[in-house]
Order: C-alpha cells, then structure tokens, then sequence
C-alpha cells in the first residue's frame, strides 16, 4: 500500500508533467530517439544540508549538477508501473550560481529501436523539490532545448535491440523554450500515462575502470605519452590535421561511462570514431549472430569488432569540450580513432566509470589447492554485476533485456552472495503486470516490443516459489496466486488428445535453448526449438517442464495457506507423467518429442528431455542415473548448453551423489577454458559465441554454496537449512553463503594432523534449525543451533 506521504509526492509529481511545443515523435532522419535538455538556474547565498527533489522521465533522464553526473534513470518502467526517483543532490551544490539539468532522451513510441527502454505514447519530464528557498517543480521556472546534435541510428548490423550508439554532429544550437504542463487531471478511476511508484530498487553504485593497456596504436604522438594520457597522468597534445588510432583494454570487462575533454588555443575541430568491443575474435561466421572466438586478447590474430560512436565536435579556442555518450558502454576493448582539424587539439581527460546495481556481496570463496576455483567465483560475481543495472539483463553488450527465464537462475545466484531481493521483486512484479490475455507473461520486461515465450511464464512461477522460499513474504507470494492459476490454464487448454502439451500458435516461441542442430529453417524460423516436433508441434520439453512446475507450485500454495488448487496441481502433474512416459520414452531415452516419430533419428534426443525428466519426478534413481549417463556421454544428444547446465545439475544432484561427484571433475572444463582464452566474465553459449557477458553463466555460484558446501534452503524465510557438505571434492575450503536478509553461514573444513580425516565446521550468524548428513551418513536433526562440527 502506498503511505500519505508517498502519495502526495505522486500527485505532485503527476501535476508537474512537462515536454517541450510542438513536438513530434518522430524524425526524418535516422534515428530512434531525440534528446532534451531541461535546465535550471539556482543562486544560493549558502551550501544547504539538504536539497531533496523527486523526478521521473519519459523514456530516461541523466541528472546533472554543476557538471557532475548524479544519477541516471528511471529505472525500467512501463505505463502501469512507471518508477520515479529521490536524490539529494546538496553534495553537488556550491554557494552562488548552479545548473541543474535532466538530459532526457525521448524514444520514439512508434519506433520499435531502444527495446529495452519501454516508452508510452506520451514524452515527458516531472521534477518536484526544494533547493534552499526555490522551488524546482517543473512545470514553471525551467528552461528547455531540443538536442539535434546527436542521432540514435536504427538498422545497424551490429545494434538491433539498443539503439544506443550516436552520431554526433555540430549544429546551430535550437533556441530555449517553457516547456508546456500536461496539466493532467485524473478522476473517476482514469489514469495517468504513467502510474508512478517510487524507486524500488537502490540507485546504481559507481566505481573507477582502469583502461590503460594499448594493444596496438598508430600516432606520432609515443605509447608512454598515452598510456600517461589513460592513466589521468598527463595530456596529450595532438597537432594539426593528423590522424590517431588506439587499441584500448580495460583490465576487466566494464559497463561504464566514457567521458572525453579536449581543449584547444585556437578554434578548431575533432573528429572521433569509437568502437566498442568485448575481445577480438576469428573471422565470424555469421555477423554479429555466429562468431567464433578463441582468445579475446590476441590483438595479432583477431579483430575489433562491434557498434561505435561516430562524434564531430567543434572545440572553441580556450574552452574545454567534454563528450560522455548518454547511455552507458559494455566493452573490454576500445578502439579510438581520432582525426584532428587545422588546430592542435590537448586531450585533456578520459575516464570511465563502472555502473551496476549495487551488489553487496556478503558470500565468499576460498580453497586450497585449485588454480582455478577462486578465479571462477571472482568471476562469476564479476558477470552476476555487469548484467545488473536496473534490472537483469541478459547481455549488456547487446540487449539489455530482462528475461524471466534467464533471471531465474541469476535471482538464485544473487541470494546466496548478498541476501538481497529488491532486484528480484522488481522483476517478479513487473513480469505479474506483463501478462497476456492468453495468460501467459512476456517473456522480456519491460520492451518495448512483445515477445512471449512459451515456457518462460513457468519459469516466473519457479521465480516466485524460490523468492518464498529464501525470504518467506507470505503476503507477496500469496498475491500471484491467481496469476500462477492463469499460466497454469494456458498450458491445460494445450492439453491434447494423448494427454501432451501441443499446439501452441506459432506466434509464441517454443524455445529451449541454444543448440547447434535447432537452427532455423525456411519452413521453422524460430531458433532454439527442438526440430524433432516441429512438425506435429508437439515439444516433450514443455510438457516436463510444465509438469516440473506444477509440482513445485503446489508445494508453494501450501505453504502460503492455499491449498485448495495445490491437490488439482499434482494430479495434472501425475497425468502428464503416464502420457509422457506412455508416448516420449523409446524404453531406453525420453524422446524430444513423440517417441514413433524419433524413430532412426538421432536429432530426436535431448540431454534437456533426459534432464526435466528426473526433476519431474519420471523416473527411479537407477533409471536417473542410466538415463542422465547415457545423455552426457553420447554425442547424439543435443547438448545443454550453459543455461541449462543449471537444471542438469539439480538433475545429478538429485539422481546420486556419487554421480553429481563423479563427474565434478568436469562439469567446469568449459568455464576454465573461459578463462584460458582471456575472459574475464563468462560468455553467453559455446554456440553463437555472441556475447561475452550473460549471467546465466555463473552457475558455479549455485554449485559452490549449495552441493559443495552443502548449504541448501529447505523451509520458507531461510528457517530451515540442510547441511550436506561434499567434502571429497576440496581438500580445504573457507565459504560464506548469504541466507535471507539477515544470516550468514560460514563453512569451512580442513585436515587433521593425521592427513586423513577432515573437521567440518558450520557457524551461523542467527540460529536456525539444521539438518546435517555427513558424507555416507544419514541425516541428522540438531533443532534450532549456531554451529555444529563433524569429522570425517
């Protein structure tokens, strides 16, 4: 519920609506977006203690003060959700004279460019506050003018979500305009274009990047001089009509604002190429969808490639010119090029400055004795960070976009390191507030362009039965119950005449996941779908997972007081186990589809159906373990790639111990080789090699904490823990694992003096009941402690 007190600052918020005359969203250039500059002047006799203002934008806004880059928002929003922000911008405050000014770029709502930034059909800016004696709301006193000078350009090869690399050109400045009040007035139940909610989520931290290394230059001016120019030294002085290029590396991959200063003694122009890039790579099969990468720091070997900015900019003799793009730029590599006009140019400053969400990592890594090991979970983190700005992001080198069925496994990752769970309520709700009249949710939101996917609405349901279960919001969980009802009868009503999920509209993608034999074909254009029941679209895929999901979300409903659908639930889970087992299991294999028509095809077996089959309860654990075997040793498999790594993991862990232990050894091959080949956050699949971020890869996090520490939630709010230490797969470990808000566990084991036998120590910060089992042992039940210890 929303208190007086935040309501007054809505209706405040809601009356001060303002956008410049005469506007048109749209251009005839091209471009996806147009940028605004709202300004105030404030004169203060005093530095105050205090200047709190409230703010929101349409589509998002850059806060500056006095030159200082202070926050940079909303965070995503749609029309039914839209969030406005709180600052206190005194620290930025001088006495005398001080601007204040929202950049505000405005995406286009007709146009389908900046995906991820979700728009209405109405630009806007609202401001409201103090600042000393002055009031700031934005309907009057504020000046405005419409930036032509740079473009957002649409049909790149190498940006189809973001739209965000510009083309910068000096024009004549547009003259300052009032902007013009929406005066919105709401009555009677009618809603405003946005429906504000204050910021649920912290404002994104800050941290310096170093970008020092130079992989290869062409410039008169020497390697030392730049290296001094990108380490904040020295500047470098550039003469007349001569041209540069550098090859740039941060020591770790980044998403950060890039910020350039150049002065000159005399009027003069530059003009500056940068290209931005996560490694160099082989030739790509198929730009930018199909790469092939191998080392991403052979400068000799490989090529720099991906989106650039393109900026000309006059500098006025004894002025200082600074260039920051609006939107915030993921690479490891940039390459800068620089063509100087008829005057000498200084390049004064360059810095770059990382922005994520603020991780407060609480979790911790230490083991003896593997090379590889920490790097891994420093790395993990890493990832976990860079694809976390204002929501989850798949990649931030090219989408930006928040999928459910990706954020899944992230969420789980993220409560284990901090105990934090404001990132995931965002985006639970607001996936809650996407839903489709069919009943299922977007399977990316915000986005401005729909997509639904079929299974990722299930995955939300598993989002919401894993934040249940870590943080325990009864209230909260409860609240989705309904929509939880209305995914679960979409798939119901695909119910067929064997008792299978089939026939979903071809305009719902049946994705799976990243497989090289499901790629898309003239008569299915839709990748990542298993080809064997394209045909009959009938996808054994989705009816495990949907009868996986069932089971689950009974458990939840009786854990939140309702159960009077959780019996309904498992009897369509039991019913979809007899028709798969009766149609997609050949006797030896589940079948990806259909087991008659897979008959002498090998494209017709997934480790994926093997995999969903264990954790829907299909088979005994012998048959688990044969089956689970079988697939992950057979090339005929199509094979799980990293994000389903996640569920072929619980899938051994459940199966045995000795087989999730025996194949420990060499579950990690492919992240190592990550590492070997120079990357310092994990890509996104060893098939498209596409991008070198994506969060879905840190899966080591879950395995670290959860099966090789042994900490495994089993009770709602973190009340209750197994556990269950692997301590055969490390000689000597130190872990903390987050647990809720407000606990920690600490895990450590070493050997005794006797070389043989290890001490097993558990240390919790509040005392919760545990459950142990000691390797080959049986569980034991100790009740509420803060520790326990055991020999092994």
């Amino acid at each position: 519920m929303v208190s007086p007190e935040v309501q007054k600052t809505i209706n405040t918020l809601q009356a001060n609506w303002v956008w410049v005359p005469n506007w048109t969203d749209s251009s005839s250039d091209n471009t996806a977006a147009r940028l605004v500059s709202f300004t105030r002047t404030v004169n203060l006799k005093s530095k105050p203690s205090e200047a709190l203002l409230h703010f929101s934008a349409d589509t998002r806004y850059k806060l500056i003060v006095n030159g200082h880059r202070v926050a940079v928002g909303p965070s995503r929003s749609h029309s039914t959700i839209w969030y406005y922000d709180t600052s206190d911008i005194s620290p930025w405050l001088t006495e005398g004279e001080n601007k204040v000014e929202f950049l505000v770029i405005r995406y286009f709502a007709g146009s389908r460019g900046g995906m991820p930034f979700e728009r209405t059909t109405f630009p806007g800016f609202t401001c409201t506050g103090k600042v000393g004696d002055e009031d700031l709301a934005s309907a009057r006193g504020w000046t405005a003018v419409v930036d032509d000078s740079r473009r957002y350009p649409t049909g790149l090869q190498d940006d189809v979500f973001l739209h965000i690399n510009e083309r910068v050109s000096p024009i004549t400045v547009n003259q300052s305009v009032t902007p013009v009040p929406y005066s919105l007035k709401t009555l009677n139940g009618e809603l405003a274009p946005w429906r504000l909610r204050p910021r649920e989520i912290p404002l994104p931290e800050s941290s310096s990047v170093s970008v020092n290394t130079i992989n290869s230059i062409q410039s008169n001016s020497t390697q030392d001089e730049w290296v001094d120019y990108l380490s904040g030294k020295s500047v470098v002085s550039l003469g007349g009509n001569t041209k540069h290029s550098l090859d740039i590396q941060a020591d770790v991959h980044s998403t950060a604002f890039v910020r350039w200063s150049f002065t000159s003694k005399k009027d003069t122009q530059i003009k500056l190429k940068l290209t931005y890039s996560e490694g160099y790579e082989l030739e790509p099969r198929f730009y930018p969808w199909l790469r092939t990468k191998a080392d991403r720091l052979d400068s000799k070997n490989g090529f720099l490639l991906g989106p650039y900015d393109e900026i000309t900019l006059d500098i006025p003799a004894g002025q200082e010119v600074t260039y920051e793009p609006f939107w915030f730029r993921t690479f490891r590599l940039i390459r800068f090029q620089v063509e100087v006009g008829a005057g000498p140019v200084e390049l004064v400053s360059f810095n770059a400055t990382q922005v994520n969400y603020p991780l407060d990592v609480k979790g911790s890594w230490q083991e003896v004795g593997d090379e590889y090991s920490e790097r891994i979970w420093d790395v993990s983190i890493r990832t976990l960070r860079n694809c976390m700005f204002d929501g989850y992001s798949d990649c931030p080198f090219y989408e930006q976009l928040q999928y459910s069925g990706d954020s899944r496994s992230v969420g789980l990752f993220h409560y284990l390191i901090s105990g934090d769970d404001k990132l995931m309520r965002q985006a639970i709700t607001n996936f809650a507030a996407s839903i489709t009249p069919e009943g299922l949710t977007q399977s990316r939101f915000p986005s401005h362009v729909t997509q639904i996917i079929a299974g990722f609405s299930l995955y939300w349901i598993l989002q919401i039965c894993d934040h249940h279960l870590f943080f325990g919001d009864t209230s909260y969980s409860k609240s989705f119950v309904p929509k939880i009802d209305g995914v679960f009868e979409f798939f119901d009503q695909h119910i067929d005449e064997l008792g299978l999920v089939s026939g979903i509209s071809e305009d719902v993608w049946q994705y799976c996941d990243w497989v090289t034999t499901w790629s898309a074909t003239d008569d299915h254009p839709d990748k990542g779908v298993p080809t064997s029941g394209r045909k009959s679209n009938r996808h054994t895929y989705l009816s495990l997972l949907y009868a996986y999901v069932l089971k689950q979300a009974a458990g939840l409903l009786r854990q939140v007081g309702r159960p009077g659908n959780a019996a309904e639930y498992e009897s369509r889970a039991e019913s979809l186990r007899k028709a798969i087992k009766k149609h997609c299991y050949d006797g030896e294999y589940f079948t990806d589809s259909t087991s008659d028509i897979a008959k002498g095809d090998d494209l017709a077996y997934s480790q994926h159906c093997q995999v969903f089959a264990v954790l829907a309860g299909l088979t005994t654990t012998e048959e688990s373990i044969r089956i689970l075997k079988g697939s992950f040793n057979d090339p005929k498999f199509s094979k799980c790639s990293y994000v389903m790594m996640f569920y072929a993991l619980r899938a051994f862990s459940q199966a045995s111990d000795e087989l999730y232990e025996s194949n420990y050894a060499t579950i990690w091959n492919p992240w190592k080789r990550m590492l070997d080949n120079g990357l310092t956050t994990w890509e996104e699949d060893d098939v498209r090699q596409r991008s070198d971020c994506h969060a879905w890869g840190s899966v080591p996090i879950y395995e670290f904490c959860t099966e090789v520490a042994g900490i495994k939630v089993i009770a709602p709010g973190c009340s209750k823990i197994l556990f269950k230490p692997r301590v055969s797969l490390s000689e000597e470990l130190e872990v903390k694992v987050a647990l809720g808000k407000d606990n920690l566990a600490q895990i450590s084991w070493k050997k005794e003096k006797d070389g043989e036998r290890k001490t097993v120590k558990l240390v919790l910060q509040k005392k919760i009941h545990v459950i142990s089992q000691s390797p080959g042992g049986k569980e034991e039940d100790h009740g509420e402690v803060a520790e326990l210890g055991f020999v092994v």
